[in-house]
């Protein structure tokens, strides 16, 4: 493989997980801002945002124009079964990995300045209509993002580089970029890659998106509660942070325990990672 073939992949997988990104997210804000402003009494935007997410994922699972793709849409999103025992593995080594995944988040922004995120206030929103908008909040990520980073991308990263690997970090970098509104800072775009990681490990290593989407939808209500809420008050060197103490204490426990049940996963999925016979990755682009 050239280099650029390896380039013209990344650019392809970039291209392609920013747009399903972009749908998926993009219009959850504009649908909650019109939602306030026209009828806040009838949580009218999270109803529709399941339709549009739900005709996203249809397409993207390999449903309508061009037939021609349909097949290589189907594969690249990554839905497919596993046990149900295996399933809880995964999901347990994820959440594993999110407990010493916040317990550096936290440690990190104690000792180094990073920008607080963009906290969405539910100030005078009436309560059956914040319940919604939370809701739909944490699956419009999980469900978009892991279609667009751990399926569409890593997928055309591995069939193109050869290089589980290598996929899984290439899609963690994109999968950070596009964070940026969260922070232009260079070591809070690097604590959402160590969080790509995590998640495209579950998805390589159950050939999946299932456990995955599971493992990130707790991860944003982690961020949502703790890690985003603490950074609003930043504490220099650990000073005054009655959290700095057990993130340490967190990252010591369940780093090796995550590491346990990742390598555990990795011997309990080899079945479902077995490719079979290598079919030609078609041009998302091409018409039937």
């Amino acid at each position: 493989m050239t280099l650029k073939t390896a380039a013209g992949a990344f650019g392809l997988a970039a291209l392609i997980s920013v747009a399903i990104t972009a749908y998926g997210q993009g219009l959850w804000g504009p649908l909650v801002i019109a939602n306030l402003r026209l009828e806040p009494q009838i949580p009218w935007a999270a109803p529709t945002m399941a339709v549009l997410l739900a005709g996203l994922l249809l397409y993207l699972s390999g449903r309508g124009w061009p037939a021609g793709t349909s097949a290589t849409r189907r594969r690249l999103l990554r839905w497919n079964p596993m046990p149900l025992a295996t399933f809880g593995l995964a999901v347990g080594a994820g959440v594993l990995g999110l407990a010493a995944f916040g317990g550096v988040w936290i440690a990190t922004s104690d000792l180094v300045h990073i920008p607080a995120g963009v906290q969405p206030s539910m100030s005078g929103v009436p309560l059956p209509t914040a319940i919604s908008f939370l809701i739909m909040g944490s699956l419009a990520a999980p469900l978009s993002e892991e279609a667009a980073f751990r399926g569409y991308a890593m997928g055309i990263l591995e069939r193109a580089w050869k290089n589980a690997p290598a996929a899984v970090i290439g899609s963690s970098v994109l999968f950070a970029a596009v964070h940026f509104p969260q922070g232009l800072d260079p070591l809070k775009l690097s604590l959402y890659f160590l969080a790509g990681v995590i998640f495209a490990t579950v998805a390589y290593l159950t050939n999946s998106l299932f456990a995955a989407m599971v493992a990130h939808g707790a991860g944003d209500v982690l961020g949502f509660t703790v890690l985003w809420p603490h950074d609003q008050h930043p504490h220099a060197m650990g000073s005054g942070d009655p959290l700095f103490i057990p993130a340490l204490v967190a990252v010591a426990i369940f780093t090796p325990l995550a590491i346990l049940a990742f390598r555990r996963l990795a011997k309990v999925g080899r079945p479902l990672r077995d490719p079979g016979p290598e079919r030609p990755l078609m041009p998302l682009a091409v018409a039937a």
